[in-house]
């Protein structure tokens, strides 16, 4: 795809404006307050579902930090740090988008 990277960088916007909406709409529930624990303990609800999604989520997430680290390091894409950071302080659905994005610009 010619134009791949367009996509990836949309995805990118998409995965970022959803984590924020959400976690922002969860702060007011708790008085404007970021509830570290609140978080964590939301995705093991007792519910069958949403463990399936966690565990789905965190092992996507796992593997495409490695890929990531290892693919920035082999084409040398500069600020690699900021794609890892950006995973942890905004969300993975925003970081690895972004990372293909520049990835796919640098390769082409």
């Amino acid at each position: 795809m010619k134009h791949a990277h367009y996509l990836y960088l949309a995805l990118s916007i998409v995965g970022g404006g959803f984590t924020a909406y959400y976690v922002f709409e969860g702060m007011q529930a708790n008085q404007g307050h970021f509830d570290v624990m609140a978080f964590m303990q939301s995705t093991w609800v007792d519910n069958p579902y949403a463990k399936s999604l966690t565990c789905d989520f965190w092992t996507g997430a796992i593997a495409g930090t490695l890929f990531m680290l290892a693919e920035g390091i082999r084409i040398k894409i500069k600020y690699l740090y900021l794609y890892l950071l950006a995973t942890v302080l905004i969300g993975f659905a925003f970081a690895f988008p972004l990372f293909l994005f520049v990835r796919h610009r640098k390769l082409a």
